[in-house]
């Protein structure tokens, strides 16, 4: 029996060489940002986008993964196995999840096609791509390894600061007299990724208020697997903020690595170009 083939999109930030070896197909996603759209490869980069969002105000922007792209992945994994896992993004930060379960109706009877909702994005959903893959290659069934993935979606957290809210007013998670009184006031809002949406969590006044508040959450946390710091490409005031954290991190946790990766367009899409944020995964 062939093994559960994985299919995800380029937001998962996985290396090359897993993708490889694993042979995960890992879609672009399309960025639709006012009037223009943006396609973000596998072997492309995103800094064209960020740095449109960090020269201008914010515009509406949405993500998706082409009914195309989907098509023609599943056309070409049908021929290769029976059972096919895909997991995007979450379904309230992109419209991926929406179109890859609408393409797979359309194979019903030729393959079985499971659209799993990650309900989590960037190095998270990595996390889980990860975890399918390898269950798959020890030949896990497709059920086996949904109820694998499903275990660990609720032990990752992701928690950001923004330095601009209009993205967030934008979104509708703030009122535009909010904004406007926050932007006066340089408030620093504090979001959690919760049930695969973003969420307001507090407001602070400062930004080393802000990185307080980032390392207080990780260290909450009895048990931790990995941690990872998330930062926008378009770095700013940013790597100040970054050192700040990683030696807040290192007094409370020391010994332990931070890697710093960049957030993925969907987020930005949601928080703007400008934003810092800590992923905890606790293990379980």
């Amino acid at each position: 029996m062939a093994k559960v083939r994985i299919i995800t999109d380029v937001t998962a930030n996985l290396e090359p060489a897993f993708i490889a070896e694993h042979a995960i197909t890992v879609l672009p996603i399309e960025i639709r940002f006012g009037d223009e759209q943006f396609v973000i490869r596998p072997d492309g980069n995103s800094t064209q986008l960020y740095q449109r969002m960090a020269d201008g105000p914010a515009q509406l922007a949405e993500a998706t993964i082409a009914s195309s792209a989907l098509q023609q992945a599943y056309e070409r994994l049908s021929r290769e196995t029976s059972e096919i896992l895909v997991i995007p993004s979450s379904s309230q930060l992109s419209k991926g999840y929406a179109r890859a379960e609408s393409t797979a109706r359309s194979f019903l009877g030729r393959s079985r096609i499971m659209v799993l909702d990650s309900m989590t994005v960037s190095w998270g959903l990595g996390l889980m791509v990860q975890a399918a893959a390898k269950a798959a290659a020890e030949g896990q069934a497709l059920d086996d390894i949904v109820r694998l993935v499903r275990g660990i979606l609720p032990h990752i957290y992701l928690v950001f600061f923004v330095e601009r809210l209009d993205y967030l007013e934008r979104g509708g998670r703030v009122g535009s007299a909010q904004a406007l009184l926050g932007t006066i006031l340089q408030i620093k809002p504090l979001l959690l990724v919760e049930d695969g949406d973003i969420i307001p969590m507090e407001k602070v006044r400062t930004r080393m208020m802000a990185i307080e508040k980032l390392a207080d959450f990780v260290t909450e946390f009895a048990s931790i697997q990995r941690i990872v710091i998330l930062t926008s490409p378009v770095t700013g005031q940013m790597a100040d903020l970054i050192d700040e954290l990683c030696e807040q991190l290192n007094l409370a946790l020391p010994g332990r690595d931070f890697p710093v990766i960049e957030y993925d367009p969907i987020l930005a899409c949601h928080l703007g170009p400008e934003a810092l944020g800590v992923l905890v995964y606790e293990g379980f």
